[in-house]
C-alpha cells in the first residue's frame, strides 16, 4: 500500500541546518590553470566514519549549493538538501561545483570526459590526504552521468562504490558510457512514479542490466512521498527528487555504504 505525505509550505524551505556538522567551502587546483570549488560537511561526533560521499547534482551542475554567512547550506537538489541527513548518520559529504573552465555548467559530453575524471581524481587524492579511507560517488539525475562515467574511468583503490539515484535513460544518455568497465559495487535508487521523460523506471532497469555484466548491483525501488509535487516532473520537488521521502532514501544509501543489506523496495 502506498503511503503519501501532505507537505506543508514550511517543508519547501531548501535550507539544511549545519549546526551538527563542520561546514565550509573549499577550492583545489585540479588541472593546469583550473580550480574546482566544493562544499565539505563533516560530522562533529567522535567516531564518525572516514567515508566521504562525492555528490553530483543534476541539471548542468552549476551553483548546486550556497553557504550563507550564518553557516546554513541552501540548495534544491535532493542530495544537497539532504546533506544534513547524511552527516547525522556519520558520513562526510562533498558536493562539487563545475570546474573553473566550465563555470556556467557541465553538459553530458564534459561529464563523460577525461578532464572531468582528472578533476575528480584530484579531489579524491585531496580527500585521501585529509584521512578519508573510503570514497563513494553519488549522482542524482544528470549527475548519474558523472558518477557512472567516473566509475568507469577512475582506478583509485579507495573508490569503494557508486550510487545512482533517478538514473537517466540508457539509450539517450548512458549507452555511451562503458558500463562494462565499472568494477566497484553499485547501488541504484529509483522512484516508481518518476515521471520525468528522461528517467522512467524501465530505463533505470536497463542500466542495471548493463551494469550487472561487470559488477554487483543493488536496486531499490521507492514508492510514496509527498502527496503533491511542488515542481515539474524533472525538477527537484517531485518523485524525481524523492520529495517527501528523502530521509528514507538517505537511510538506504547510508546503510549500503556501511555494508548493511538494503531492501528491494521502500515506501
Amino acid at each position: 500500500m502506498k503511503h503519501r505525505l501532505f507537505i506543508t509550505l514550511a517543508a519547501l524551505i531548501t535550507t539544511v541546518t549545519s549546526a551538527a556538522a563542520l561546514t565550509e567551502t573549499r577550492s583545489i587546483a585540479t588541472r593546469p590553470g583550473v580550480t574546482m570549488d566544493f562544499l565539505l560537511m563533516q560530522p562533529e561526533q567522535t567516531g564518525a566514519s572516514r567515508d566521504a560521499l562525492i555528490l553530483f547534482a543534476g541539471g548542468n551542475g552549476a551553483m548546486p549549493f550556497r553557504l550563507t554567512e550564518t553557516g546554513v547550506v541552501q540548495g534544491w537538489n535532493f542530495l544537497v538538501r539532504s546533506a544534513d541527513e547524511f552527516t547525522r548518520r556519520g558520513l562526510t559529504i562533498v558536493a562539487v561545483s563545475p570546474p573553473s573552465d566550465h563555470a556556467s555548467g557541465m553538459n553530458a559530453e564534459f561529464r563523460e570526459s577525461q578532464e572531468h575524471a582528472d578533476d575528480i581524481a584530484s579531489l579524491s587524492a585531496y580527500l585521501e590526504r585529509q584521512g578519508f579511507d573510503r570514497i563513494f560517488l553519488v549522482g542524482n539525475s544528470r549527475g548519474t552521468i558523472s558518477a557512472a562515467s567516473l566509475a568507469a574511468r577512475l582506478t583509485n583503490s579507495r573508490l569503494k562504490g557508486v550510487v545512482l539515484t533517478s538514473t537517466l535513460e540508457y539509450d539517450q544518455f548512458m549507452s555511451t558510457i562503458p558500463l562494462n568497465r565499472v568494477r566497484t559495487p553499485v547501488l541504484m535508487v529509483h522512484h516508481r512514479e518518476d515521471n520525468c521523460r528522461v528517467s522512467p523506471l524501465p530505463e533505470a532497469r536497463k542500466v542495471r542490466e548493463n551494469l550487472k555484466s561487470a559488477t554487483s548491483v543493488d536496486f531499490v525501488e521507492v514508492d510514496g512521498g509527498a502527496f503533491y509535487a511542488r515542481s515539474a516532473p524533472c525538477d527537484n520537488l517531485s518523485a524525481h527528487g524523492f520529495f517527501g521521502i528523502e530521509g528514507k532514501v538517505v537511510q538506504v544509501i547510508s546503510d549500503w555504504v556501511s555494508g548493511r543489506k538494503v531492501p528491494d523496495h521502500i515506501d
